[in-house]
């Protein structure tokens, strides 16, 4: 992965580092007494990929939840519930993710659906982008969601005619429900990050950006479990910007932390996401008068920017719709000269939508767009159904590089499924679940997509001179390939080994 698409033969590796790469020979010439021998027979080894943008905590939990990505109906929905609810205790919580109305065929959702297979059973099921949930009457009751309760800042309770809750909550809404699911142990938590790094390490994955979507205490644990040595994946960890001020009181600021774990970003989010209609968009979507949600609006952004920026907190902003991109980038050059005094390298999540007029801007003002290929699959067929004469601005990956951006790449999971070659094919082939192919001029080729897993992203995180290139004095962090990816039929292309510093993390096939 360096500029000159050098292909060496061999690779030595002292301890935790990189030593050279060249010729067997000559490496073998170098290296120490009693050294090992690593045979690939004709696979390929790379940087091992980064995944720029995962809630890891939350992944490793959902590991062990019920999953609907992909289920069709409601139907096979409610079945899997009814099973899961026969299996345990009464009062157990039911917990799920994935559900998504669209590929379901449906308008919405209601708790009545949930209230036939649970009676005795509180569920909470949230959306496949994480941004609404659906619950059922017990859950309801446990948060003390009733007729006469009020929104939440940022957040719906949905309702029918007479007032009623239906069992749909959006965005911020979920929190009321989440805050009553009684929390995981020390241990649950430890476990369920150790599953996270063994399924990450299964994809090539040998460094995570994690965004603050999750409960304090995730963070936590998380950060506990993911300093100690052993631990299977390198982890860049941000933060909520509630929490700036404790930052600084405390001297906390990104970057800082040891070899497995380090604090990452402030992270924002300036609106919601498509599939939930609350990405914040320039116009309405299609037969609607609707633009989505702003959270953290420009007004907000204005004002916390220089708090975070104070106290040393890279700011990281959720911003899908075309609106949401041009308000942080607005906010991101009023603030250019704090930001860039310190040398900071500002990011936004997803990028998806973003106007034709507001895409050279990422390059000139030196954002990072931290994307996600396999959202565009995902999001295709229901983009052109409710931005149906907007779709040249959606995922604009080959426009945002040709305008000098700089492209991390990542899965969002558990929110999307992770997996870096699916994410590759997703790139390279722009074909969404409807199997016709979406906005074709921005496709990209495999190399471009392999530099923002690897190069790219470690430059995202400042890591660019110990991650993502093959280089003596990088870290022996490997993924190997059962082909080359710049030649053999993606497809066909398989992670047979996965190895960090030194150790192989998915044990070579």
């Amino acid at each position: 992965m360096d500029d000159a698409g050098s292909q060496p033969d061999a690779l030595l590796v002292r301890g935790d580092k990189i030593v050279a790469c060249g010729s067997v020979e000559t490496l073998k010439a170098q290296a120490a007494p009693g050294f090992e021998t690593v045979d690939l027979a004709g696979r390929s080894l790379l940087p091992g990929f980064h995944d720029s943008h995962v809630h890891l905590t939350l992944h490793g939990l959902e590991l062990s939840r019920l999953n609907f990505t992909e289920t069709k109906t409601l139907e096979q929905a409610i079945t899997m519930i009814a099973e899961q609810a026969s299996n345990q205790p009464a009062g157990t919580w039911i917990l799920g993710a994935g559900f998504s109305v669209v590929r379901w065929g449906r308008r919405t959702l209601h708790k009545a659906d949930l209230d036939s297979v649970t009676p005795n059973h509180p569920v909470m099921i949230l959306s496949q982008d994480h941004h609404s949930s659906w619950v059922n009457s017990r859950a309801l009751k446990a948060a003390n969601i009733t007729a006469s309760s009020s929104n939440p800042p940022q957040g719906t309770i949905v309702k029918d005619a007479d007032g009623n809750p239906t069992g749909m909550l959006l965005e911020q809404a979920s929190n009321l429900v989440a805050e009553v699911i009684p929390e995981p142990t020390p241990q649950a938590f430890a476990d369920a990050l150790h599953a996270a790094a063994t399924d990450f390490a299964g994809y090539g994955v040998t460094t995570v950006h994690s965004m603050a979507y999750e409960p304090a205490n995730y963070w936590r644990n998380m950060a506990k479990v993911a300093s100690r040595a052993d631990y299977g994946l390198r982890v860049w960890g941000c933060i909520p910007h509630k929490n700036a001020e404790d930052a600084l009181a405390l001297g906390v600021a990104t970057g800082q932390g040891g070899d497995r774990f380090c604090v990452g970003g402030a992270k924002f989010f300036a609106d919601g996401a498509l599939g939930s209609l609350t990405a914040w968009m320039l116009d309405p979507y299609a037969d609607t008068d609707d633009t989505g949600v702003q959270i953290d609006d420009a007004e907000t952004l204005a004002e916390r920017f220089p708090i975070v920026i104070a106290a040393g907190l890279t700011p990281v902003t959720h911003a899908i719709g075309d609106a949401a991109n041009r308000t942080v980038l607005d906010a991101l050059e009023h603030t250019r000269e704090l930001w860039q005094a310190k040398n900071m390298r500002p990011r936004i999540e997803h990028a998806q939508h973003i106007h034709p007029d507001d895409v050279p801007r990422f390059g000139k003002l030196g954002v990072i767009a931290s994307v996600q290929p396999f959202h565009m699959v995902v999001d295709a067929p229901n983009a052109r159904e409710i931005i149906p004469k907007r779709l040249e601005r959606a995922y604009p990956f080959a426009s945002l590089l040709a305008h000098g951006a700089t492209l991390a790449m990542g899965s969002d999971t558990p929110v999307a499924i992770p997996g870096v070659l699916k994410a590759i094919r997703a790139a390279v082939n722009r074909i969404g679940a409807d199997g016709k192919v979406f906005q074709e001029q921005e496709k990209l080729t495999v190399k471009q997509v392999l530099h923002g897993y690897t190069r790219a992203a470690a430059y995202a995180i400042h890591a660019e001179h110990r991650s993502g290139q093959l280089a003596a004095g990088f870290d022996a962090d490997f993924v190997v390939l059962s082909d080359n990816p710049l030649t053999a039929d993606l497809d066909a292309v398989t992670v047979s080994g996965t190895m960090l510093a030194g150790q192989w993390t998915k044990v070579l096939e």
